[in-house]
């Protein structure tokens, strides 16, 4: 029988763990802002699909358009060295 492991709580510090974590930060920024998924495509320029699969964090692999949504959303993204 497997062991139950409790996750690790999201977005600890401001880290984006997974995909799941950065699909979580844009629907709340969306709904925030009183947007609806066809909205935000049509004002980014793509399907309300993608947006919907960027939400749950199972998007393609595009990482231009995944930039250019949270542009438009007012979120910025910032990458760097662990132990930096």
């Amino acid at each position: 029988m497997d062991r139950f492991t409790p996750r690790k709580p999201r977005n600890v510090d401001g880290r984006l763990r997974d995909a799941e974590d950065l699909g979580a930060i844009i629907r709340s920024r969306r709904n925030e802002l009183g947007l609806t998924q066809v909205q935000l495509a049509q004002s980014c320029g793509c399907s309300p699909r993608f947006i919907g699969e960027l939400e749950r964090g199972i998007a393609g692999g595009n990482i231009k358009q995944v930039i250019h949504v949270c542009k438009m959303l007012g979120i910025d993204l910032f990458a760097k060295a662990r132990g930096a």
